[in-house]
């Protein structure tokens, strides 16, 4: 098993949380004696590189290079009605739809020869109420699990409609925080987000949160999915 994330910053602004937060949240998940693969850009570099060791590879990377931003001159009527929309910016909702993207090359690279890989949210320890040696043991709890499909965090029935607008509101059919499985079809899932993301770019000029578009997959391809119910909470460790 090897555990992939990342983190960008200067794309938005949360009023609870700044970078020292999420470098805070992200070296408890650094600790954790788990296979990792951590791409961030050069502010979050400079302060996490020290934590590079035999379980931990940290790839220097830029937003720029993220696929999605090729079409961000044809996002014309980004509309996405946000409760935080200093959070919910065009470069923060690329990044999000760009999780499948990252994982997609971690596999490519795959230092440490696995062949199963789980993408965690570098921050997520801010959902959790343990302290930092359990959350660690939790993460490192991971390594045991073994699915051959997409396993992936439910919190909303996926197979009940909501009165939703799914190109502008939000969709907690799924958590976004977590979602694994074996290398295979993590790639095919990787391969339809990035065609769903493009198509809506072009058809409809908007972009929206990475769970709508992984929803609107599992629409089509329910059979590439296992799901667990989880919220936003250490149940989307737990149950994984």
């Amino acid at each position: 098993m090897t555990l992939v994330s990342s983190f960008f910053s200067n794309v938005n602004k949360i009023k609870d949380r700044n970078i020292d937060d999420y470098m805070m949240h992200g070296i408890s998940l650094l600790k954790a004696n788990i296979p990792k693969i951590i791409f961030v850009d050069k502010d979050m570099y400079d302060r996490i590189k020290l934590f590079e060791n035999e379980y931990t590879k940290i790839i220097l990377t830029k937003k720029e290079d993220i696929y999605l931003y090729n079409y961000i001159n044809e996002i014309t009527d980004f509309n996405i009605h946000s409760t935080n929309p200093l959070k919910d910016t065009i470069e923060y909702i690329l990044i999000m739809c760009n999780k499948t993207e990252i994982l997609r090359k971690a596999i490519e690279l795959n230092p440490f020869n696995t062949n199963q890989f789980i993408w965690v949210d570098f921050g997520i320890k801010h959902v959790f109420t343990c302290n930092e040696n359990d959350f660690q043991i939790k993460i490192e709890n991971l390594k045991n699990k073994y699915y051959e499909n997409v396993r992936i965090a439910n919190i909303w029935n996926p197979n009940s409609m909501y009165k939703i607008d799914i190109f502008k509101d939000i969709t907690w059919y799924f958590a976004g925080g977590v979602f694994g499985g074996k290398n295979e079809s993590l790639i095919i899932f990787a391969n339809h987000v990035k065609d769903f993301c493009i198509n809506i770019i072009k058809e409809k000029h908007t972009i929206m949160w990475e769970v709508n578009i992984w929803f609107l997959v599992y629409k089509i391809y329910p059979e590439l999915f296992n799901l667990y119910q989880s919220d936003h909470n250490h149940t989307i460790i737990d149950n994984y």
